[in-house]
């Protein structure tokens, strides 16, 4: 079987809204739910579908004391606004008894009609393939033997799931699964798409020429 952790901190209105999801996943999966330090009502929506741990804030640290208390072998790391077809978990299991594959991602689909959308998929998705380098909202698969191993999520601010994937595409093969992660629009629509897009890359290339995490850890709040 499959553990699935998602960290959360103020999720309510999404945990309310995919209800029907977290409870069909619950019972495919070990559904385990990290809050960090919530004041609005997650912890009460989502122990209605599972089991609930709460640790510090910060998405690496609950991933990460989220994955100490996994009993299963294979981890899937989700986000609270993200959602999957029945058939994802078992393409999953598939993918990781095949010799030599230790981990992936998904591809990802934003639930929202519209040219940019498509390209902002098509962006994500193809970088995935190419680099092996994957985001959080991708959807990371991982064998838990292999994550200990190459010390799980770094704690740092922001670009967690960058520096994990790094870590992960040197430890055995990685691929970028066929099946589909549905992601909310939410983050888009916050601040308007184009602005949103550009200050994405703009991180990205802030990060790849060595900026501090903190500051543009920053730079992300601003779009949350």
């Amino acid at each position: 079987m499959i553990s699935v952790i998602i960290p959360i901190y103020n999720e309510e209105k999404i945990l309310e809204r995919n209800a029907s999801f977290f409870q069909r996943l619950s019972g495919q999966v070990e559904l385990i739910f990290v809050d960090g330090g919530s004041i609005d009502r997650s912890v009460e929506f989502a122990a209605s579908y599972s089991k609930v741990l709460r640790s510090e804030k910060g998405r690496a640290r609950q991933m990460n004391y989220g994955i100490e208390k996994a009993r299963h072998d294979t981890l899937l790391l989700l986000h609270a606004d993200a959602t999957l077809s029945a058939g994802v978990i078992l393409s999953i299991e598939k993918q990781l008894s095949r010799n030599g594959i230790v981990g992936g991602c998904l591809t990802q689909l934003i639930d929202k009609g519209g040219v940019i959308y498509r390209v902002i998929e098509a962006q994500g998705n193809l970088r995935a393939r190419l680099s092996k380098v994957f985001y959080g909202d991708q959807g990371i698969f991982v064998k838990k033997d292999v994550f200990l191993k190459i010390g799980g999520f770094p704690e740092v601010p922001i670009m967690e799931d960058v520096l994990f994937s790094r870590k992960l595409r040197h430890a055995g093969k990685t691929v970028v699964l066929a099946d589909k992660i549905v992601v909310s629009p939410r983050r888009w629509e916050r601040k308007g798409v184009i602005k949103t897009a550009l200050l994405f890359n703009f991180i990205i290339i802030l990060f790849r020429l060595g900026c501090p995490l903190e500051k543009i850890k920053l730079l992300y709040d601003d779009l949350r």
